[in-house]
């Protein structure tokens, strides 16, 4: 470890012994997927106890999560088939992918922001209150805005929210940990108050995605509207779980990147009315 060539033994090693950061706080994990195979070959000789179960126990919970959840969609889908029967296939990819894309999200800037906020708050509960709390108050705000906008200015709302939030989040991931540390020793009331104004801004911009592309759906597809609102919620309930594992892996700030990616791949995806225009004339064209 000393020799130069720490890097290359860490790699080598057959346990994940890369030091922790407040970055990536998982002094207690040792699992690596490589030496999965060779622990379970030893298991009659005691070799399971090697095994790290945490990070395992996390995949297992995803899963079962992600099979309820989509047993919860698609099962309500049996019955809303003939609703959605004139609704083409395409625009039904895309609702999903709007919706999938915006809950997984929102989720992981969260989660990434209560780690964030842990150390400056003091105490992980105070941290989840202030976060959570703040990520409901101002996200709602955000929607109430995005809502009473006239349908010419949504999609360029949206662009400017996202735009915004990336910028932001960009900021937030080089310069906040040095705001924070500055700022550590004020006393609680304060540093609540500093927390708050920190996640105004990024959860106003987050507010915006959801009421922005639930309306779209509603005004080019009403059928799927139950469909995106269930899509959202099976994506909420799977990225607490996924942000956990990612963060395990890679890190918080890797998380808040790959949500960013996530919002902006809803500009891809949402529900246009000419998309909608196009599935169904090429639907009644094939039936002719």
């Amino acid at each position: 470890l000393l020799g130069g060539r720490a890097t290359d033994y860490i790699d080598r090693y057959k346990f994940d012994i890369r030091p922790s950061s407040d970055d990536r706080p998982y002094f207690f994990n040792f699992f690596k997927w490589r030496t999965l195979p060779e622990i379970l070959s030893l298991y009659h000789r005691g070799g399971f106890s090697l095994l790290e179960l945490g990070y395992p126990i996390l995949i297992l919970t995803l899963i079962q999560a992600a099979l309820v959840s989509l047993l919860l969609v698609l099962l309500p889908l049996r019955f809303l088939e003939s609703r959605c029967a004139c609704s083409a296939t395409r625009m039904r990819w895309r609702v999903m992918g709007y919706f999938l894309a915006i809950g997984l999200a929102y989720l992981f800037i969260e989660m990434a922001f209560i780690q964030k906020l842990t150390l400056f708050l003091a105490h992980p509960v105070h941290a989840v209150a202030v976060v959570i709390s703040g990520f409901l108050i101002f996200s709602g705000i955000g929607s109430l805005i995005a809502g009473r906008l006239p349908n010419a200015q949504r999609l360029r709302y949206l662009r400017s929210a996202l735009l915004l939030l990336c910028l932001i989040a960009a900021a937030y991931l080089v310069l906040l940990p040095l705001l924070l540390a500055t700022l550590t020793s004020l006393a609680m009331p304060v540093k609540t108050v500093i927390a708050l104004l920190v996640i105004a801004p990024l959860a106003l911009c987050m507010g915006a995605p959801f009421p922005l592309g639930l309306t779209a759906v509603e005004q080019v597809s009403p059928g799927l509207v139950p469909w995106a609102w269930g899509i959202n919620g099976c994506a909420s309930l799977i990225s607490a779980i996924l942000a956990t594992l990612l963060a395990i892996q890679w890190g918080f700030n890797m998380v808040v990147v790959i949500a960013l990616l996530l919002y902006l791949s809803t500009l891809l995806c949402y529900p246009k009315a000419q998309s909608a225009d196009r599935g169904l004339h090429s639907t009644a064209s094939t039936r002719q």
